[in-house]
Formats: C-alpha cells, structure tokens, sequence
C-alpha cells in the first residue's frame, strides 16, 4: 500500500513533467490561441448601464497582430481588433477593441472551452477609462455551420 508521502510525490512528479502553457508550444507567443479562437460565434449579451439584451453573430479571423474582429447585431455590423493579452495573476484573456457609432469599446474575455473542445469566450465589455458598476456581459459560443 501505498502511504501520503508517495502520493504526494507522485502528485509533484506528474506537475513537473506537464509540458508548458499551450501558448509556448509553437514558440510563437499566443500563436496557439489565435487558432484556436479563430472561427464564428453565436453572440448573446447586454450593454454597459443597460438592462437591455440583444444576440448577433462575431467572426474572429486571423490577421497581422493578433485577430480581426467583426461583429454583427441588429443589422449592423463593426469591426475591430483583439489580441491575447496577459491580465492580474498572469491569466491570459482575449481583450476585444472597437468602436461602434463614435464610441471606443473594450471587452476582456475569459477564455475558455465547450465540451467538444471548440473556443468559449465570456466577456466583460466596458468603455476604456470609465468607470461603471454595471458593465456589459457578452458570452460567445463557436457557431458550429461557422467554424
């Protein structure tokens, strides 16, 4: 039988030999991710200071630095920029960037997976550099007829 000491060892053993982040497996910093979370998502969400819900549909498509973003909701449609940036205790989110009638946006996303292991993105959306209480929530789901 084995004792707690074992186990503990056994436990650390399997930590160390864990291959690095995802992200550092191509030698490319957030390589990894970009393909990953490239593709077209069902979106559902509310905006900041509003009660209001609405659904549309978001493309994310690779591009120079980092993805393209182009957003679809209510017969219109915007386009921005998102990259993996690093956030409070060294997690990596997805901060979404656009601007929609004249208004600069900012969302940052948690990152994250479906069951089918397809890209999950849940997503704080707020006006860089103002302060609110009741930001937006957007959660992202890969549209299977889009990936």
């Amino acid at each position: 039988m084995y004792g707690i000491g074992s186990l503990v060892i056994l436990l650390s053993a399997g930590l160390l030999l864990q291959p690095p982040a995802a992200v550092a497996a191509d030698g490319r910093d957030g390589e990894f991710l970009y393909g990953f979370l490239a593709g077209r998502y069902q979106l559902v969400g509310k905006g900041p200071e509003s009660t209001a819900t609405y659904a549309g549909r978001v493309t994310l498509a690779r591009g120079d630095s980092g993805l393209v973003v182009t957003r679809e909701i209510g017969g219109r449609s915007v386009t921005g920029s998102a990259r993996v940036e690093t956030a409070g205790e060294n997690v990596e989110v997805l901060r979404i960037r656009f601007a929609e009638a004249g208004v600069e946006y900012e969302e940052t996303c948690l990152i994250g997976s479906d069951l089918d292991n397809y890209a999950r993105l849940t997503c704080h959306l707020y006006r860089p550099g103002v302060r609110t209480d009741a930001p937006g929530l957007e959660a992202l789901f890969i549209d299977p007829g889009g990936r």
